[in-house]
């Protein structure tokens, strides 16, 4: 009678124990690229919302800007409602924090009188903004449209030089141009956007 014995093809404990070492080490490697790429995508989405938020607002202020006019009404005229163009240069607490003042043409028709201003609130800068349609001069809302601003700062061309300050009712001119500067944090960093606005209706309205 033949017997015969077979190699038993199981792993030795030293295979398994390589083996176990190998796999905890790609473990290791895959959970810390999944929650880095986490990470990420989380801090992508907010500086999404922010970037979309101060981008938005800067195309709409851009183009109000672009549609400004100023109205100056003939001496003694009380009645005649004046349309002026002002920028001051204010700071809360150190940051910047400028104030507009415009009169525009309307998305929705007619004219408008707009305002932006910030004010402080939990150690970053809330902008607001109010507009009062002509034909309903008493109807002006605030709305708050950016939050959690470094600073917000509005800027006009005057002889080469980018000036904090502008009135229209001085002047008797509009601005040759605008710069609106947003500043905010993401995750420690500071973000600049930077919008530039060229006013095209024209110069002044009068009365006749």
């Amino acid at each position: 009678m033949l017997i015969t014995t077979e190699k038993s093809s199981g792993f030795t404990l030293l295979e398994i124990l390589i083996s176990l070492a190998i796999m905890t080490v790609i473990m290791g490697a895959v959970y810390v690229s999944f929650f880095s790429v986490l990470r990420a995508v989380e801090r992508f989405d907010g500086t999404s919302v922010k970037y979309h938020d101060a981008r938005r607002l800067l195309d709409i202020m851009r183009r109000e800007i672009e549609s400004s006019f100023i109205k100056i009404p003939k001496a003694g005229d009380k009645t005649t409602p004046r349309a002026s163009f002002i920028i001051k240069d204010r700071d809360i607490q150190g940051k910047a924090a400028s104030q507009l003042e415009l009169a525009t043409h309307s998305r929705r028709g007619g004219t408008s009188r707009v305002f932006y201003f910030a004010e402080m609130q939990d150690e970053s800068l809330v902008l607001y903004r109010t507009e009062t349609a002509a034909i309903f001069p008493s109807g002006s809302v605030k709305v708050q449209v950016l939050e959690e601003l470094i600073n917000f700062s509005i800027e006009v061309s005057f002889n080469n030089k980018w000036v904090g300050t502008w009135d229209a009712a001085g002047t008797g001119t509009l601005p040759e141009a605008v710069r609106i500067t947003v500043e905010f944090n993401d995750s420690g960093k500071t973000i600049k956007l930077k919008e530039y606005a060229v006013p095209r209706t024209g110069t002044k309205l009068k009365d006749a």
